[in-house]
């Protein structure tokens, strides 16, 4: 490559990369400033709300949140906890079990399977709501929080599955050679050498379940009619009834909802980017 071509490439790329940083700073502003305006809100009093709702709060009230809290968001937010705690843990176990015999393990109708997998992706939650219906109501699981952990659970794992068929697919084996040499099974090849290795995709598998569920409301409607185990988003629509006039308080319960997956990609976002990274390649 001559020197000529070389200077004229890199003003190119230099431009491409201010273009990509501009827009992803453009975008995060897109998102941060009504995330920004939802927090600032809960913050001011009702009048403020009304009058000036998109100043600053003049002296912060710390105690709607409180109030929000106990008026009824700490039920509906520890339902949704329990629900989306063992969805996740189920989804994340399972999948891993399941990607890893897909690549690892040699048996018939492996690649049938896998195959069902994909196709069990491309159904929507929707296109099945009677049926989940019905075999809940069947089995009594109306008004259960496992009516809601088990069917997020089913339709979690087929794209974890995927996700984690393409890591394990390339995951080197070497260690997994020498953990065999040393008489590990299968199973402990993959509790003790492969998952260790693997917290990226676990991690990546974890937050984009736990996104999904902790937002997921149809199917929650559907199945949770009584107050005491809805879940936190079927407990936000009751509080815009109750707090009509109140936006401070809604706004608060709002937020108080956004904090805990907020605080997941935050504290495993190292993992969730290298992870993104590397499927990347």
């Amino acid at each position: 490559m001559s020197a000529t071509t070389s200077t004229t490439m890199f003003p190119k790329t230099r431009k491409l990369a201010w273009l990509m940083h501009l827009f992803l700073i453009g975008y995060s502003l897109l998102i941060l400033l009504p995330l920004t305006w939802v927090v600032m809100g809960a913050l001011k009093t009702n009048r403020e709300m009304f009058t000036d709702p998109i100043a600053l709060p003049k002296d912060p009230n710390w105690g709607t949140f409180i109030t929000a809290w106990d008026d009824g968001v700490r039920d509906y937010f520890f339902n949704s906890v329990i629900v989306s705690g063992f969805s996740v843990a189920l989804i994340v176990v399972i999948s891993a079990m399941a990607a890893y015999a897909l690549t690892r393990l040699n048996f018939p109708f492996r690649r049938g399977l896998y195959l069902i997998i994909i196709l069990c992706f491309a159904i929507p939650m929707h296109a099945v709501l009677v049926p989940i219906y019905v075999l809940l109501s069947d089995f009594g699981l109306l008004n259960t929080h496992a009516g809601l952990i088990l069917p997020y659970a089913a339709f979690g794992l087929p794209f974890s599955i995927i996700l984690m068929y393409s890591f394990f697919y390339e995951f080197p084996t070497e260690l997994e050679e020498a953990a065999k040499l040393d008489g590990c099974g299968p199973w402990r090849r993959l509790w003790h050498v492969v998952l260790p290795l693997s917290k990226p995709i676990l991690v990546s598998v974890a937050i984009f379940n736990l996104v999904s569920i902790w937002n997921e409301f149809l199917l929650a409607t559907i199945v949770m009619t009584s107050p005491e185990v809805q879940t936190l988003p079927l407990g936000l629509v009751r509080f815009r009834d109750q707090y009509a006039t109140n936006w401070p308080g809604m706004l608060a319960a709002i937020t108080i909802g956004s904090l805990p997956l907020l605080a997941a990609f935050v504290a495993f976002q190292k993992y969730f980017i290298r992870s993104m990274a590397g499927m990347g390649k």
